[in-house]
């Protein structure tokens, strides 16, 4: 069967990196469910020629993947300082008053939203996710479902068209996603903005972030393959910005065609793609080889500890995180626990892998000698803070390039 895109529509996609099979990356155990078959999905990546492309072969049901989801976007004070930049510079930007309409799909625990709040600016979230509840407890309005064009069109009917629609760490989510696209353009004010957040191919390609792979992430988006998206819709992209969230994300602000002036940022982006070989299979296929060669060296650090007898433990337990477990094989035998300070991970186990999740407590009680940091990318941040809690074993980076601080 031929691989078709989910952009362009074209067929003939090519695979250029496999993961393996592995259970989806939140789909954490309990106990009593360890010894039940547990469903993998391979987790392979392909290029379109056509349009640029970078995507999943496999889509999982997204019933699966969301609507027991145990991530809380309040845990993560990166992205908590994210949203309230972000939301600032909506404001000031499109000088948004009390009373403008604005919606955030995926909403999640209705961190983002909450900023709005103070200046009496009516908000919604859309997200079909158990996290909902929190927000629900924290007088957000939310509306519990999936975004599509359905919904939108209820959404539309009820309250009318929206001055600003975010959608952070969700678009590349979508499988349904020309309904997604007709339900944004349906919703969207006249002279309204469409605010994504994504991670962007270019960082992940560069900074070795195969982890970032997982069946939540569907699309792994250029800003010339989003370009190309918009465009079918009548859409277009009128501005960019590289933040970095998730080890590297792309900020991308989209209206309908000719409303708003467009940057000269996105073509000088597009143009920077194009230089560095992301329109092209072959700098897929390098990276790829890459992979394999990161997982070599990151697998040797790990057996020589052991070969002393070293405990280590894992620092956080992050779907990315799971990514890696699972394609370097990192069970039990290697990783005693996943230390955690979200109560909704402890006390169960990591998928795939069957690594129990517990208190970070455990690092500093009893100081194994080495500690795996699955959330690598916040290096800088993680490691003076939980030295500064007092934990004094070695760290092992495992990406980009594997390594050990003492």
């Amino acid at each position: 069967m031929r691989m078709m895109c989910a952009l362009c529509g074209k067929e003939g996609m090519t695979q250029f990196l496999s993961l393996g099979h592995q259970p989806p990356s939140d789909a954490f155990l309990k106990k009593e469910d360890l010894e039940k078959p547990e469903i993998t999905y391979p987790l392979d990546l392909f290029f379109c020629s056509s349009c640029t492309l970078v995507q999943l072969g496999y889509a999982v049901d997204p019933d699966i993947l969301f609507r027991d989801y145990v991530y809380n976007t309040s845990t993560n004070n990166s992205l908590k300082a994210n949203f309230k930049a972000l939301v600032d510079k909506i404001i000031s930007e499109y000088q948004l008053v009390a009373g403008d309409f604005v919606i955030d799909i995926g909403s999640n625990d209705g961190t983002l939203l909450e900023n709005y709040l103070p200046y009496q600016i009516k908000v919604l979230g859309i997200d079909p996710s158990s996290a909902t509840s929190l927000a629900l407890e924290k007088g957000v309005p939310t509306l519990v479902d999936y975004f599509n064009v359905e919904t939108a069109a209820k959404v539309c009917k009820e309250h009318g068209k929206a001055k600003i629609i975010t959608a952070t760490n969700v678009f590349a989510h979508v499988k349904a996603l020309d309904s997604f696209m007709r339900g944004i353009k349906g919703l969207l004010d006249e002279k309204g903005v469409f605010i994504s957040e994504n991670g962007y191919v270019v960082d992940m390609i560069e900074g070795m972030q195969y982890d970032a792979i997982y069946h939540e992430h569907l699309r792994y988006y250029s800003v010339t393959a989003l370009c190309a998206l918009f465009a079918r819709y009548e859409m277009e992209v009128v501005s960019v910005e590289r933040i970095p969230s998730h080890g590297g994300s792309i900020r991308v602000y989209a209206a309908h065609k000719g409303a708003l002036p467009v940057s000269e940022n996105v073509a000088t982006l597009c143009e920077l793609e194009k230089e560095h070989g992301f329109t092209s299979l072959a700098r897929y296929q390098t990276f790829a080889n890459e992979v394999v060669v990161t997982k070599i060296a990151l697998l040797d650090i790990i057996y020589t500890f052991k070969k002393k007898g070293a405990r280590i433990a894992g620092i956080g337990a992050p779907a990315k995180g799971n990514t890696l477990l699972n394609y370097c094989k990192l069970d039990g035998t290697f990783i005693e626990c996943l230390t955690e300070k979200s109560a909704l991970k402890i006390g169960l186990y990591s998928p795939g892998m069957h690594i129990p999740v517990i208190d970070e407590a455990y690092l500093f009680e009893e100081q194994p000698e080495a500690a795996l940091l699955l959330s690598w990318n916040l290096a800088d941040e993680l490691v003076p803070k939980i030295r500064q809690k007092g934990y004094k074993g070695v760290f092992i980076i495992p990406n980009p390039v594997p390594k050990c601080i003492e």
